[in-house]
């Protein structure tokens, strides 16, 4: 019996020692949670600290918008500028300078400018909503150490009262900062919910050095089918493990060569996602 139980007890030791087990009383991994107070100190300092930037020194973005089964996603990183939707059995990406639309038989195609997406524009508006809420107190504050965070190991969180902006109402607002070791502000998202099953995130950070995983995966994705590609789309983790690797499969796509047998529509939009106006969910 206890030759049974030595393997159990090494393993149980082993992962308490690396963080992710905690004993009572601690966090797991080597986490920090800190007082309301030095949170509330945190947050008017990095409120500060934002009223000073604007969406220029912050230019990287990401826009995640689901519902149900349906996804509206927008990457504009230094490495990849992708958009990304999928819905009512087709997909959509755009990806250097083209549109693309698959609905499992047919290809379609046209050339399209970046700008085109307005996806800067949303994002430039979001921004202005998250200054709004730093200029008000949060209903909740948390902050956080994260040790294995190294880019940014603090994590400050602030929720907010449902609110109306652009005639919709935005329920479980929350704004994450990611805080480097002087705890400065490098990074943040602003998240919220709209009524029915609506879930939306924009992030804001340096273009400068900025990737994005998911906006690889998505061109893996695509690309795998079309027959472009016969690998798989990997696990996260061995993207994150080789970006050589990673770099090079998504190098070696040639969308180009799906053209002959696709049809070039002049029409072709990247679908807009429905407003929901707050009267409309009533």
């Amino acid at each position: 019996m206890r030759n049974h139980l030595l393997p159990l007890l090494l393993a149980g030791i082993a992962c308490l020692l690396s963080g992710c087990i905690a004993l009572p009383g601690q966090e797991p991994f080597g986490e920090t949670t800190y007082e309301d107070n030095q949170a509330q100190r945190v947050y008017e300092s990095v409120c500060g600290e934002m009223e000073q930037r604007t969406l220029e020194d912050l230019d990287g973005y990401t826009i995640e918008l689901t519902q149900s089964t349906v996804s509206h996603e927008f990457y504009d990183t230094e490495e990849y500028q992708v958009a990304w939707h999928e819905g009512a059995g087709k997909r959509y990406l755009w990806y250097q300078g083209r549109l693309y639309c698959y609905d499992g038989d047919k290809l379609a195609y046209r050339d399209m400018a970046w700008e085109e997406l307005g996806s800067r524009e949303y994002a430039a508006r979001q921004w202005e909503l998250a200054a709004q809420l730093m200029g008000q107190e949060a209903e909740e504050l948390t902050f956080k150490h994260i040790p294995l965070s190294t880019a940014t190991p603090y994590l400050l969180t602030a929720e907010y009262p449902e609110t109306e902006w652009d005639d919709t109402s935005r329920r479980f607002l929350k704004l994450s900062f990611g805080l480097d070791g002087d705890r400065e502000p490098m990074t943040f998202t602003l998240r919220w919910q709209e009524r029915g099953t609506r879930s939306i995130g924009v992030s804001y950070f340096p273009l400068e050095g900025s990737t994005s995983l998911p906006a690889e995966r998505k061109i893996w994705s695509f690309a795998h089918d079309l027959g472009l590609i016969q690998q798989g789309v990997p696990a996260i983790s061995e993207q994150r493990e080789d970006r050589e690797w990673s770099r090079s499969m998504i190098a070696g796509i040639d969308f180009d060569s799906a053209l002959a047998q696709a049809e070039y529509q002049e029409d072709l939009a990247f679908p807009v996602p429905p407003v929901q106006k707050a009267e409309e969910d009533t």
